[in-house]
């Protein structure tokens, strides 16, 4: 009989042969997947132990890649898995939230705690899941915590102390939860949105101010990062018209996250932006929308070819960018996909290539994974 502490389990995880809580009381038959709200029924009987004779079949991530997605996915199987199984977490949040159930702050900051340690701890590497990962599964979670992530990449940056960073993981993570209140139907419209639709879209700030400090009793600070994450520089945001250094600093900071997020995501009304058209884009702003000196951060850590990036090559081979050299930002170091020759390496196993040492190759356009994965059916 095998013994698996409830701490360690995962959603997700599926076992080959039934798993039992004491006194054979059936807990998960073999072949289900386990599901956050299982795991959070066991601790709130206080069981802290289930038992089994089989093991477990398959890992937890949720976006387990098959042979073709693993073009331009990181071989750390174990950041793949916190990524998925943090969705997974969020995802649930969202959903009590959404049939107007409570969650605790610690509920909140044991998830923020552990984004903030895995962000600090692997953050060129989170950075660029996020470009890798095409699934669209748990969408309105996964850009949530998409946001967090590199809203915690600039806040890294920023030299923030952790006390703050954990404020700002907390902000940004329910940045967008006011969203919930807003129709589906208006969500999803592919055309665009009339003059009271707009409206109502434009109210999700002040539904996530309600839900964090009302319904969730969370600070007024969290709160007010998600107020004014639309709030621009030049004063012509919403839902308050704040202007400059009027606008939370956070908010700020969640502002530039939100929008780069949004613009490599797929949404009803538009395509998804490769990495690099989503910096130039950002680049345009011109002291618009976003703070000059948090948007300079940015640009700095992430590179014009963002961490993640697919390229093509001079000479035709195909590249992922791992590495960002700040006094040439147009020449990364880059780790190939496919050769010149066609020889084609996966999981992270291709040489890698400083492009600032090599003069005589240089990138000639971004890719979008789904370029990639078209030549490999």
């Amino acid at each position: 009989m095998n013994y698996l502490q409830v701490d360690d389990l995962e959603p997700g995880m599926e076992f080959d042969q039934p798993v039992y809580l004491e006194g054979n009381s059936l807990f998960i038959p073999a072949g289900i997947k386990i599901k956050q709200k299982d795991i959070e029924r066991l601790r709130k009987w206080g069981i802290t132990q289930v038992e089994t004779e089989g093991h477990i079949r398959s890992l937890p991530p949720l976006f387990q890649p098959d042979s073709q997605q693993m073009w331009g996915v990181p071989s750390d199987t174990e950041l793949f898995a916190f990524y998925s199984n943090t969705v997974e977490k969020l995802n649930g949040m969202m959903e009590k939230i959404s049939r107007m159930e409570s969650i605790t702050k610690d509920e909140l900051e044991t998830l923020s705690g552990e984004i903030v340690d895995r962000v600090k701890e692997k953050q060129f590497e989170s950075v660029r899941l996020i470009l890798c990962n095409n699934s669209a599964s748990l969408e309105f979670a996964k850009s949530c915590f998409n946001s967090a992530i590199m809203a915690l990449n600039i806040g890294i940056s920023l030299g923030l102390d952790d006390d703050t960073l954990m404020e700002l993981a907390d902000g940004a993570l329910l940045h967008d939860v006011g969203m919930l209140r807003v129709p589906e139907e208006i969500k999803k419209k592919g055309g665009q949105l009339e003059k009271e639709e707009l409206q109502t879209m434009r109210s999700h700030p002040l539904f996530s101010y309600q839900i964090i400090k009302g319904d969730l009793g969370l600070s007024d600070d969290i709160a007010q990062i998600a107020l004014q994450h639309h709030e621009r520089w030049d004063g012509e945001g919403y839902p308050q018209a704040l202007k400059g250094d009027d606008i939370n600093y956070l908010a700020r900071i969640t502002s530039i996250a939100d929008a780069y997020e949004a613009m490599i995501s797929e949404r009803p009304y538009r395509n998804s932006m490769v990495g690099y058209e989503a910096m130039k884009h950002i680049l345009s702003d011109n002291c618009r929308r976003f703070d000059p000196e948090i948007l300079k951060i940015f640009i700095r850590s992430m590179g014009i070819y963002p961490l993640g990036s697919l390229v093509m090559m001079s000479d035709s081979s195909i590249a992922r960018v791992i590495g960002v050299n700040k006094e040439a930002p147009l020449r990364p170091e880059i780790i190939l996909l496919i050769d010149a020759e066609g020889t084609e390496y996966r999981g992270d196993t291709g040489p890698t290539i400083n492009l600032i040492e090599n003069k005589s190759l240089f990138i000639t356009r971004a890719l979008d994974i789904k370029d990639l994965l078209s030549l490999h059916k």
